[in-house]
Formats: C-alpha cells, structure tokens, sequence
C-alpha cells in the first residue's frame, strides 16, 4: 500500500496547493493551444460548464513544476487526444515536446498515433496510456507495451481477475478513483443530442426524461452504469498489480471539494498501511467525515457502485 501513488488534476497554484496539502504523489495538466477556439490536444474542451481544464499560460508551469519538484511529487502532461489529423501532427509534436522542455515526467496519450509520434522524438518519454486505450484484456495492454506504454490506465468495467492477469506484464497500471465513463471505457459523448448541436451530451450527464403518459423525470442519470468507488478494495487492487489512482476534474467547480475526495483515499491508504480493516476504516472515516455520512454512503455504498466488484453494475457489459 505504501507504494500506491494517487494523481490529482491542477489547472491553478491554488489547486495545486490543495492536492498537495491532500496527499498527492503526482500531479497532471494540460496546456491550452491557440490553433484551437474550444478543443485541444488532450481530448478535453477548454471550458467545462464555464470552468477552465487547462492553463492557458505557458509560463504558469514553471511555477507549478518547481512546486511540484519542492514537494517530490511527479508531473504528468496530458496530451491524450484521441485522434489527430494529419495536418496537426506536427504541432502536437511541438506542443509535447515544449512540456518536455519544461520539465514533465511523463505524458499520457489516447492512441497508438500518438505513441509513434512521440517515439520519433530525441527525447526518452515516459508514457502514460489514458482511459480510451484502456485494453480489455492482456493481450491489449502487450500492445500497449510494445509501442513504448510505461503505464496503463485500466477500464472499469475490468474484473479483479482480469487484473491479475496483468501483473507480470512489468507495466505500471491505474485506476480511476473517482467518476469514470462507464462501462465502455472513454465512450463519455453521445454524438447526436437535441440538447447541444455540435456535440452530444456526456453518457453521465442528467437528462429529463418525459415519459409516454406525460409525465416528466428530472436528474436522471440516464445511460449511467460507471463504479466510481475502489476504497474497499484497495488492498486487493494494490495484490492485483495497481500502483496508481487518477482522480478525474481539472474542471471541477471547487478545486476544494475535489481535495476532498483526494484526501479521503489517502486516508484509507494510510490506514490500510496500519493494517485497520474496512470496518475499522468506515468507523473512523463516519466519525471524522461528514461527506462521508451526507454523500459518499447514499451514493455509492447503498447503491453498490463497487469498482472491480461482482455488482449488477459490473455484470451488465460485454
């Protein structure tokens, strides 16, 4: 458990500050790009709900990374686009290697296009595959390997089983902690939406669903079969090979709340290298968290939202 590294987005110092004062061992960005008005090279819009997902300031990253380096904590550029045209390939070549310049430890990419675009560079890149290359089973993640992939990111409709299976790959594999995209890992858009007319709603978004007898159902999470809680099965996902959890939201609305739940795992990281167990754990955890009682039990516990566990949730993909 002590070699289990959690990784929190920062978009702002004050994020930044906030995760580290939560516990975490790494860090990841992006950067925004002026060749596009929303996108960008690592498969997130500029803005999220009017929040930024990006610096927009090349030179704010030399702040953050010398934070970073202060506190030993390892920075991830995010550069995981699934997809890039022919006539960028060479700007997101630079865009890369201008975070390489600034001192990033690894990048973490979305497509075997960009594995041998930034194989072709000088520079020995640590690379991070992102949740759309999350393999479903160990034959992907051999793939993965031999195209230079230092780390997976693991889908969460996987078993604890197939896991295993990974282990003497000698890769690095992550999870999710919180708030994935269901059980097709990076399928998080539905390209047709009446609700937006460039590009369809998340897979997680609330819809209002009018039904046939005229009745309306607001805040439903339509189309939504993601896990999103680990923390019982920490133990078992570190046995099984784990030794990274990426938390999602460098668009979060409060960079605070988002600590938060950084914080919580780390929480039960600590405790789980004390060797307490999981009643042990949400004793002390219903004691000193109130998010704990308001939030995290009604959502995921009492709806057996249980990442990598046999749940009706999990047995529902193919």
């Amino acid at each position: 458990m002590e070699n289990l590294k959690i990784l929190a987005p920062v978009r702002s110092k004050f994020m930044m500050e906030e995760m580290i004062e939560a516990g975490a061992n790494e860090i990841y960005f992006g950067v925004s790009t002026p060749l596009f008005q929303q996108l960008s090279f690592d498969n997130k819009f500029q803005t999220v709900a009017d929040y930024p997902a990006h610096f927009s300031d090349w030179e704010e990253i030399d702040d953050i990374i010398a934070l970073a380096k202060a506190n030993n904590l390892r920075v991830i550029f995010m550069a995981n686009t699934p997809y890039i045209p022919t006539g960028f390939e060479k700007d997101y070549q630079k865009h890369v290697y201008r975070a390489l310049e600034k001192g990033v430890d690894a990048i973490t990419i979305s497509s075997i296009q960009s594995c041998h675009l930034l194989n072709s560079l000088e520079k020995n890149i640590q690379i991070i595959s992102g949740s759309q290359l999350a393999p479903v089973n160990k034959y992907g993640a051999e793939l993965l390997k031999e195209s230079g992939v230092k780390r997976i990111t693991l889908s969460q409709s996987m078993t604890l089983e197939e896991i295993y299976e990974l282990r003497d790959l000698e890769m690095e594999l992550m999870i999710t902690g919180n708030f994935g995209t269901g059980s097709m890992a990076g399928n998080c858009r539905l390209w047709e939406s009446p609700n937006n007319l460039e590009i369809g709603e998340g897979i997680r978004t609330l819809y209002r669903v009018l039904s046939p007898l005229n009745t309306h159902s607001n805040q439903q999470h339509f189309l939504d079969s993601a896990t999103d809680c680990s923390l019982c099965n920490l133990e078992d996902l570190v046995s099984a090979g784990v030794t990274a959890i990426k938390f999602l939201g460098r668009e979060a609305p409060n960079p605070v709340t988002l600590a938060m739940v950084v914080n919580m795992f780390n929480e039960w990281r600590e405790m789980g290298i004390s060797g307490l167990t999981i009643d042990q754990k949400m004793k002390i955890t219903e004691q000193e968290q109130l998010m704990w009682v308001m939030k995290w039990v009604p959502r995921f516990c009492e709806k057996c939202r249980c990442t990598y566990k046999p749940t009706a949730i999990t047995k529902t993909y193919i």
